[in-house]
């Protein structure tokens, strides 16, 4: 990946998908997932949208900003996730012996944020569906699903880090993703 290269934000569809499938761009899972939660958020305003006029004003002005901040944040994700891939796989290219903990630590915190903001949006997800008419729940239930999905999908990009770690780190950090996928099957979505 070289410094100079655009943010993937501004990439076209089709470039990105012919990115992924290339290893120089380090696009691997935890892009997905992240990118994939972007588009989880825009599914779930859209229904917001053509269900604001069954929404409190001040409620769907809320959750419109919310989940403007969270494409953004997922986006944001996304290059974070590819930076952290890049520099973990440029140590292990390099043949060193061992990768630094802080190189590991970063590649595995970075998919663990991603899926707590997949966690977030279901939230918002969940605080909007007993609104939502009957034309709009299938985008929502789209929505919901994409987003599952991608944070199980940054949580085994976590979990692959482990093996890199010191042991006691190692079992720390597998506590916090079976916690995060507890949170995923202990709720409604």
């Amino acid at each position: 990946m070289s410094q100079g290269s655009e943010p993937i934000a501004d990439w076209r569809v089709r470039e990105l998908v012919d990115r992924m499938r290339r290893p120089r761009y380090r696009c691997g899972g935890g892009v997905a997932a992240a990118l994939v939660l972007a588009q989880a958020a825009a599914l779930v305003d859209l229904v917001r949208r053509a269900s604001n006029r069954f929404l409190e004003p001040a409620f769907s002005e809320e959750l419109g900003t919310s989940l403007s901040e969270s494409i953004e944040r997922a986006l944001q994700q996304a290059e974070r996730d590819r930076t952290a891939l890049d520099r973990l796989l440029a140590t292990l290219r390099d043949g060193a012996p061992s990768v630094p903990a802080p190189i590991v630590e970063e590649a595995t915190a970075v998919p663990l944020r991603t899926a707590d903001l997949g966690l977030e949006l279901l939230d918002k997800i969940d605080r909007l569906a007993p609104s939502v008419p009957k034309f709009a729940a299938s985008d929502l239930e789209a929505a919901t699903a994409l987003c599952r999905a991608a944070i199980r999908a940054s949580l085994a990009m976590a979990k692959a880090n482990l093996p890199l770690l010191a042991p006691d780190r190692a079992r720390a950090l597998a506590d916090e993703i079976h916690t995060r996928l507890s949170r995923l099957g202990s709720n409604n979505y």
